[in-house]
């Protein structure tokens, strides 16, 4: 931008103001203006007739290239660069921040998610314990009844513990009260339900029943073993 001044000695100078630097008239340039040289005033704002417009504009040109070596320019454009770099320093730190808030909160969702998937497995295989318990309550029942008529029958036709023994499979040797009570432990460690199979729910419901049986036998005819 081009502006009229006086130097105060009467000698017309044009200011060169770099319009790109600053809007103020801190940064200037004078240059004197040629007698011969034809000028047109449109307020405070001098146009320059010059044949040569080349001229002027690499006058300009050199002028602008100049205000770029002046140590204020360096300044401006370093504390420029400085705050661009600062920004993005800022950015990047706040795309850091957010990658590490994103990353941790789907580490949380699957983490959740991981919780909630372990809760339904759980209730349902207690639901599945519940059931099996059922069945097994149901089919050991069922097998009880038919354990306890087998057993009923032998207990009618038994009239001593020795016959009670005999018919479970137990050799009670000679009859005697000797042999009968060898008989009788022997017939205690075969039946106890804790003998028993695990996995074999008729297995279970047959010991404890048949240990009922040859408890009930040794009060009735063993009182005194």
């Amino acid at each position: 931008m081009l502006r009229r001044c006086n130097d105060g000695e009467g000698a017309d100078h044009v200011i060169l103001i770099d319009v790109e630097l600053s809007e103020s008239f801190s940064n200037v340039i004078f240059i004197d203006v040629p007698e011969s040289t034809p000028k047109k005033f449109r307020g405070d704002i001098i146009f320059i007739d010059d044949d040569d417009d080349e001229s002027n504009d690499n006058c300009i040109t050199t002028q602008r290239e100049r205000i770029k070596e002046t140590s204020e320019y360096k300044k401006a454009l370093e504390e420029e660069l400085a705050s661009r770099q600062k920004a993005l320093a800022i950015q990047a730190e706040e795309a850091k921040k957010l990658k590490l808030m994103l990353r941790r909160k789907k580490a949380e969702s699957m983490r959740l998610l991981e919780i909630e998937k372990r809760q339904m497995q759980r209730v349902e295989e207690m639901r599945e314990t519940q059931k099996k318990d059922v069945e097994n309550t149901n089919l050991k029942e069922q097998i009880r009844f038919e354990v306890w008529k087998e057993l009923s029958k032998l207990e009618m036709t038994c009239h001593d513990i020795a016959s009670v023994l005999c018919g479970l499979g137990i050799t009670v040797g000679d009859g005697t009260s000797h042999e009968v009570r060898v008989a009788y432990k022997k017939a205690l460690l075969k039946f106890h339900p804790d003998r028993s199979s695990r996995s074999d729910i008729r297995q279970q419901v047959e010991a404890e029943e048949t240990f009922k049986l040859i408890s009930r036998m040794k009060d009735k005819y063993l009182p005194t073993l």
